[in-house]
């Protein structure tokens, strides 16, 4: 299957979303490039420069997932800026139920953004 280039919103703060979401990719049939922010190489600099960094992140990114869980989008976040910017860039966004929260953020249906769980075939469907 073809190349697709991932941009998993907000890792640092969900590590454990992330690894089931990371995991789940890897698992595809995709050849997947993940263009979210390495735990490993954070980044560092002022709140813009950080902010302009990310945006070009998703920029590079073909879809963007998010962890489906409320806290992920709370107004004023940075997981709902990098979600508002996908969306003004008419990116592709899916949101991943991991599991990990009993609940999944309204803001998902009110946006019209599919919601799916973390199984690798779910992933798949709504992705390619």
């Amino acid at each position: 299957m073809g190349k697709l280039n991932v941009f998993i919103s907000h890792r640092w703060d969900y590590p454990d979303d992330y690894e089931r979401i990371s995991c789940a990719l890897d698992r595809s049939k995709y050849d997947v490039s993940d263009r979210s922010v390495e735990s490993s190489d954070p980044l560092v600099g002022t709140m813009k420069q950080v902010t302009a960094a990310i945006k070009g992140k998703i920029d590079s990114a073909s879809v963007i997932l998010v962890p489906a869980r409320p806290a992920a989008v709370t107004v004023g976040s940075m997981g709902r800026k990098e979600v508002d910017y996908a969306l003004n860039k008419k990116k592709k966004i899916v949101a991943v139920d991991t599991g990990t929260t009993s609940s999944v953020a309204s803001f998902w249906a009110e946006h019209a953004i599919t919601v799916v769980s973390c199984r690798k075939d779910s992933i798949e469907n709504v992705i390619g």
